[in-house]
């Protein structure tokens, strides 16, 4: 506890020296911090982010810091712990652990760096959670399970930190522009329902997502120009993003796109690696405002290496199961204009579950795949691509597709909607029909 003490009266030192007369009024009234793991910590904490400086360094506690209610990081500070320092939220307490201080009129330069943030959800609370119901509307003192919330910040950067069991998203932001996340882990204990990782609302802009690592028990990264009741904090267009880096082993979903109405356009991911339980990429409606169809712009995908996990399975492997369990499943009432997918390789030992399957009241105007490899060791067969709604433009080329002999009958494309123009070249396959088969 002295050492512990003594870095504390350091930071405190250098407050001092930085901030003048300031600074000493600070020094004076801070709270203590134990870092014991036992005692409440939340008073001294904020009073580090409120002594306004720019760069805030928690000390490093003896056991971990313990905080019962929410932090509140404000403009012009970066907020920076050890890699390895936890942050625990104290058992049943019920709050967001951070969030930036003014919503209503909005932040700008602001971080998250470091630490281990642990929202501990076994021990929390859930009478509050439960009572929500789906269509209630979000409010921000409303307690919906998320461990950090960010929401209209201009230049935000979280990087280098893990998100430990949270009761239900990781990580929600909201009307965030030029941002950057990165180096997140998450390590999920799998024992709630909607663990998001990233979960972005509508108004986020100009933004680079880069390096998730982790199980999730629900999308890795989540999109969602478009939610629903509690979980839309904000609602708008989702554009200009880069998602760098998605690895999960038995993961739930490694990207889910939602828009209901508002859309989600130019947005570029690449390097996706791992088994998935439901999808690795979802093309999302998901009713949540009926009447309003989803519509997505310029979204392309690169170098993606995936197949199905085996965990919870409880499919006939040899079946392609419902859409929803397509690596990439397209949910209708929507309209895609310009997809790309390069570099798609998936070796599937596991189940026959559909590859790209484009759900009926689905429109692509315009679907190019490129570099795409499928080899099927599962006991049923896989088509690269099984259309049942309206493509107006498809080119596919250097694809290659191959079937063991237990799989055979999978096809380059089974087409049950439309496809008004096709190209298809340096098509290569083994135990798979290389032409687009018809179904009426």
């Amino acid at each position: 506890m002295r050492q512990f003490t003594s870095s504390y009266a350091r930071l405190a030192l250098f407050v001092l020296v930085m901030g003048g007369g300031t600074g000493a009024a600070f020094c004076a009234q801070t709270p203590r911090i134990a870092g014991d793991g036992v005692h409440d910590d939340t008073a001294g904490l904020q009073a580090l982010l409120d002594a306004r400086t720019s760069e805030v360094r928690f000390p490093v506690p003896r056991v971990c810091l313990l905080i019962s209610k929410t932090l509140k990081i404000h403009s012009g500070q970066t907020l920076v712990l050890s890699r390895h320092t936890m942050v625990r939220l104290k058992a049943r307490t019920g709050h967001v652990m951070i969030t930036n201080s003014d919503h209503d009129n909005g932040n700008e330069n602001m971080g998250v760096v470091g630490g281990i943030w642990n929202m501990d959800n076994l021990n929390q609370d859930l009478t509050a959670y439960q009572k929500i119901h789906q269509n209630d509307p979000y409010t921000p003192d409303l307690y919906t399970g998320v461990l950090m919330r960010f929401n209209n910040v201009k230049n935000l950067t979280i990087r280098g930190l893990t998100l430990k069991d949270p009761v239900t998203f990781g990580m929600q932001l909201g009307n965030i522009r030029q941002f950057t996340i990165d180096d997140i882990t998450f390590d999920y204990n799998l024992q709630r329902y909607n663990m998001d990782g990233v979960h972005l609302n509508g108004g986020c802009r100009f933004g680079k997502i880069t390096n998730l690592k982790g199980t999730t028990n629900d999308d890795l990264v989540a999109l969602n120009a478009d939610d629903a009741g509690w979980g839309e904090m904000t609602r708008g267009p989702i554009e200009d993003i880069s998602v760098d880096g998605l690895y999960s082993e038995d993961g739930y979903r490694a990207v889910r796109l939602l828009s209901a109405g508002s859309p989600v356009r130019r947005i570029q991911f690449s390097n996706i690696y791992g088994t998935y339980r439901y999808n690795v990429v979802a093309f999302t409606n998901h009713k949540v405002h009926p009447g309003t169809a989803s519509t997505f712009e310029d979204i392309s995908f690169r170098d993606v290496f995936c197949s199905k996990s085996g965990a919870t399975m409880k499919f006939d492997p040899a079946q392609p199961g419902p859409s929803n369990r397509a690596l990439f499943w397209f949910e209708a009432p929507a309209a895609v204009s310009n997809l790309t997918i390069s570099g798609f390789h998936r070796t599937e030992n596991l189940w026959a579950a559909d590859n790209i399957l484009i759900d009926s009241g689905v429109t692509v105007e315009r679907l190019q795949l490129h570099d795409v490899t499928v080899i099927n060791n599962s006991p049923g067969p896989i088509h690269v691509i099984t259309n049942r709604g309206s493509i107006g433009s498809l080119q596919m080329s250097a694809v290659y597709a191959k079937a063991g002999e237990k799989a055979a009958g999978g096809a380059v494309v089974s087409n049950q909607g439309t496809i008004r123009q096709s190209t298809l070249r340096d098509i290569s396959t083994v135990n798979v029909s290389p032409e687009i088969l018809e179904r009426h």
